[in-house]
């Protein structure tokens, strides 16, 4: 994502599925308190804590970047950097620090892609439009304490560019190396010492523009970049776009690991699992976040299966996984801006959970992103006398920094679950889960396409059982004018096989087939798309799958060309098309109760630290702890809620906020309750039995 004008996303089709949530295995009446349990045994250390996930992302895009940009991206970094004193802004750095932003990424998302790094070096006077600039990242970077990762244009440029990228920062100011002189001028005469860097952002879905790589041509150049780059110090590392979002990793984390997993010093993921759109309110508030609340087990899923891939392909188990962006999904403003909400700061603290564990080799994850913008967790101009505002997603952060330890332990839980259905980027939770699908036949669809008027500058025809498409128009266009429609059921899958073939076919968006509900998208919000093609391309198969909604009648199959990727000329030639219906794999059911513990010890005396969070969002959860192995003498605790799940900071800066409860003296094992829809750090203090 890493866009700052965000009017849906642009690049992608968000899927808006309504969804129903299921009981709580322990309901009751009114607020009564749930019960819970949870062992945690002190003695069993499963790996370090990484305080590399609590990174974050700042941005110092270029004038006349994506989306548009002004001083404040330019000069300001968002509102972070004061370029009349030439430091980073004292209160946005306390900030920083007090999250302990371990890393901090530069220059930010899609402003990336056409990025001149060379623009942002040199005497200020030489860059009016530029003040924020390579060299102020890096001072700002050692004023909060976070490690720079410093990303490298993928539409811009040369592998030549990035070296001297290299040179500026690293190379020795010793009269041979023109680029570090340069950066001796601009006020720093010793090496940086960078050493992490990635290639692009979402490189897969192009520039915006007119250029768009193929998985092979991105893998083979990021062979040559990181060659290029190591020549200069082969010290640093880069990274290679692997998977944005949660795509099928076959489409293109698999090619590029083919071609450059031998040589990959890193792989990055963006998370953004939960999707949604809908300005209508619609589904209500706790069925959106019942849903959401879902995904991080989700996601460890997706972990599981990405580790699993790089290892088949590469045979090598030591490629770490960068998640450079991570956030929920959410693009909307009305009822409330849900991405700003309580809500969405509990799905961040569980994705943090995730991010922590071990197996899934994650060496760093940077938030989405840290002030101001769209998505900041601090909000306020301070050159403007606007008040500093911490928002919901802000809290996790500082929590996670100064109320966990430093080894990870395992914790049994014991507590309530939930139902939710597929829908919004989230499977099916239901009951104990299913592993595998189950396969119950072919659809019956219709073998000729039904034509409609087709949008201005385009026009179609068909040719037998094929529609023949021609495309001729300077306007960035949406088409959807032919399409089949058969009987479906809900809540099962139909995986849409469809096959496409194009000829000159000019734009970064191209021509593929959607599936979705018989109702239209206007009246459901209900579809996916398989993946597209450009150019001149034989009879190429693409495929995707479709979950029902739980009211469908029909579904729907439609020869797409999806807009966003500028002005297209061309044709395309859409064929046979075959469903295949399926009872989709599912997860087990939701548990209320999300667990991440730690310890830090000092001659068998110490703390443990327990991150609670209650997805329950109308009841408290009365929660029995056990500490094995560990003798607890006291306890406090740390609570982030709010008045509602959907509760935001925009109005009201003590909305949202932690409250600290001293529990006192404790014997375990202990009771500690929690409210509903809330993150609570427990700290216990004692000592090893």
């Amino acid at each position: 994502m890493g866009n700052t004008l965000v009017r849906g996303f642009g690049w992608a089709l968000v899927v808006m599925v309504p969804m129903v949530v299921g009981s709580c295995a322990h309901a009751v009446s009114g607020g009564e308190a749930l019960r819970a349990s949870i062992t945690i045994d002190a003695r069993t250390v499963v790996g370090k804590v990484n305080p590399g996930v609590l990174g974050g992302n700042m941005i110092g895009y270029q004038k006349g970047a994506f989306g548009g940009t002004g001083s404040e991206y330019t000069d300001r970094s968002c509102g972070v950097w004061d370029p009349e004193q030439h430091r980073g802004v004292p209160e946005m750095v306390a900030l920083a620090r007090n999250i302990g932003m371990s890393f901090a990424r530069y220059p930010g998302g899609c402003g990336v892609h056409l990025f001149d790094w060379k623009k942002t070096v040199g005497p200020l006077t030489a860059r009016p439009d530029q003040k924020f600039g390579l060299p102020e990242f890096m001072q700002l970077c050692g004023e909060i304490g976070a490690v720079p990762l410093i990303t490298v244009a993928d539409y811009h440029g040369t592998a030549q560019d990035a070296a001297d990228l290299v040179e500026y920062l690293n190379g020795p100011n010793d009269g041979k190396h023109p680029w570090a002189a340069l950066r001796a001028s601009d006020g720093h005469p010793a090496p940086w010492k960078a050493v992490w860097f990635e290639y692009g952002n979402e490189s897969e879905h192009g520039d915006h523009g007119s250029q768009r790589m193929s998985a092979q041509q991105y893998a083979h150049n990021y062979l040559n970049y990181r060659h290029a780059m190591r020549a200069v110090d082969p010290h640093i590392k880069l990274g290679a776009v692997v998977a944005t979002c949660f795509p099928n990793l076959s489409d293109w984390a698999l090619p590029v690991l083919k071609i450059a997993g031998a040589g990959m010093d890193f792989a990055i993921h963006h998370s953004y699992k939960f999707n949604y759109s809908g300005e209508n309110g619609k589904p209500d508030a706790r069925t959106i976040f019942a849903m959401a609340l879902a995904g991080a087990d989700q996601i460890q899923g997706y972990y599981d299966e990405m580790n699993a891939l790089i290892r088949k392909v590469t045979g090598r188990k030591d490629i770490p996984i960068a998640v450079t962006e991570y956030n929920g999904a959410f693009v909307q403003e009305k009822p409330v801006p849900y991405r700003h909400t309580l809500g969405n700061a509990l799905l961040n603290a569980d994705q943090i959970r995730v991010f922590m564990q071990p197996k899934n080799n994650i060496v760093m994850a940077n938030f989405w992103e840290f002030a101001n913008e769209y998505w900041g967790t601090v909000k306020g101009f301070t050159y403007l006398h606007e008040p500093l505002v911490k928002r919901p997603q802000y809290y996790p952060l500082d929590l996670y920094h100064n109320h966990f330890g430093r080894e990870l332990l395992g914790a049994k839980v014991d507590c309530g679950t939930y139902n939710v259905s597929s829908g919004y980027g989230i499977a099916s939770a239901q009951d104990k889960g299913s592993k595998h699908e189950v396969i119950l036949g072919t659809v019956n669809m219709p073998r000729k396409w039904s034509l409609f008027d087709p949008p201005t500058g385009v026009s179609h025809h068909l040719d037998g059982n094929r529609v023949v498409v021609d495309f001729d128009t300077q306007k960035d266009i949406d088409y959807y004018s032919a399409m089949k429609i058969a009987p479906a059921k809900p809540g099962l899958g139909y995986r849409l096989t469809g096959m496409v073939k194009t000829d000159g076919l000019t734009s970064t968006s191209g021509a593929s087939c959607q599936i979705g509900d018989g109702r239209g998208w206007d009246a459901t919000r209900s579809a996916v798309l398989t993946p597209n093609i450009t150019g001149t391309h034989g009879w190429t198969s693409l495929s995707t799958d479709y979950v029902a909604l739980d009211d469908t009648k029909s579904i729907m199959v439609t020869a797409r060309r999806q807009m966003q990727g500028g002005a297209i000329k061309g044709r395309a030639i859409y064929g046979d098309t075959k469903v295949t219906e399926f009872i989709p794999k599912h997860y087990p059911a939701v548990p209320i109760l999300s667990v991440n513990a730690s310890r830090t010890l000092n001659g068998g005396k110490g703390k443990l630290y327990v991150m609670l969070i209650n997805k329950e969002q109308q009841h408290p959860l009365s929660v029995r702890v056990s500490t094995p192995g560990f003798a607890p003498a006291s306890a406090n605790a740390w609570i982030l809620s709010g008045p509602a799940v959907d509760a935001t900071n925009e109005q009201n800066p003590q909305n949202v906020k932690v409250i600290r409860k001293n529990l006192g003296a404790v014997k375990g094992p202990f009771t500690v309750s929690i409210p509903a829809h809330s993150l609570t750090a427990l700290e216990i203090e004692g000592k090893m039995r």
